[in-house]
């Protein structure tokens, strides 16, 4: 019973439907009463601020606690490195580092997941495998997932696809988002698949940004510019912040030939927005190699 109440606020947040997830916490909060039920909707609740970018609000709410809860201290981590990434970033890994050796995280699957959510975010990829190595929970089986095809190992995808399965229902949201990112990865014929679970989940769901830039990449595998356009200008209308929004328009008008200038615009709000994600990282790669190329010929 008591994984039942959180049902529809996980399926949300795994839509990255952020804000339904909160309200759906708060609707039911005379019935979240058990005190490991309350953990787990405050973890899910205080991820959902941070993903909205409320760091702030996570870590005025939860500045009590001194880390007598591992998990609200890696939310609080999570929040202070995310508010200030290149400031934090070494005092965030010598503290996860400290976490690490003293065992705090070893069997906290919150903790881990955050922790790898950092890794990667730094892409720093064995780390973030190390930290989820084993690992047997939804969430992490997630972004094991993410990562094994992040870095282009399609068979430990599947295989820990395979593992989720047997934890989950197939048809369960996290085993479909899975299955359809694995699909997009093989690309051709699978990506009229991926396309179909996608847009099946935002019938039955709703659509969020997540199931719209899902949608979005099947359309321009199959080189459908028109169609993706249309659907990550929805996708920008939700949430004109979204960094994989704005990463896949990019890529969408620059097969569509638009302007330069939007183009541009579009690059300097990525960059602004998400200077580690890996379209601001190949853009700045090019441009510092066009200047030491410039250079010879000056």
């Amino acid at each position: 019973m008591s994984d039942d109440i959180l049902f529809e606020s996980k399926n949300y947040f795994y839509l990255g439907n952020y804000q339904s997830t909160i309200n759906e916490i708060n609707k039911k909060s005379r019935q979240i009463i058990e005190k490991s039920l309350k953990a787990e909707s405050d973890y899910f609740l205080y991820r959902c601020y941070i993903a909205q970018g409320n760091y702030d609000l996570v870590l005025q709410e939860t500045k009590n606690n001194r880390g007598e809860d591992p998990t609200i201290a890696g939310l609080q981590l999570l929040a202070s490195y995310l508010s200030k990434p290149d400031e934090n970033r070494e005092s965030t890994l010598v503290t996860i580092t400290q976490w690490i050796s003293d065992g705090v995280v070893k069997f906290n699957y919150h903790l881990q997941v955050i922790i790898a959510t950092i890794y990667f975010n730094e892409q720093l990829h064995d780390e973030a495998l190390q930290i989820l190595n084993n690992c047997d929970h939804i969430e992490g089986l997630s972004m094991l997932i993410q990562i094994f095809l992040k870095i282009d190992r399609l068979d430990l995808a599947q295989k820990a696809y395979e593992t989720m399965k047997k934890i989950i229902d197939p048809d369960a949201t996290p085993a479909l988002l899975s299955l359809a990112w694995i699909n997009i990865y093989n690309g051709e014929e699978k990506l009229k698949s991926a396309l179909s679970s996608f847009e099946e989940m935002t019938e039955r769901y709703g659509s969020t940004p997540l199931l719209l830039n899902g949608q979005a990449v099947c359309q321009l595998g199959m080189k459908r510019f028109e169609k993706a356009e249309l659907l990550l200008l929805d996708s920008l209308d939700k949430n004109p912040k979204n960094s994989d929004t704005i990463a896949n328009l990019i890529n969408c008008y620059i097969n569509m030939k638009k302007p330069n200038e939007i183009i541009q615009r579009f690059i300097n709000q990525l960059k602004t927005l998400s200077p580690k994600h890996d379209w601001t990282s190949a853009v700045n790669e090019a441009e510092a190699l066009f200047d030491v190329s410039k250079s010879r010929f000056n």
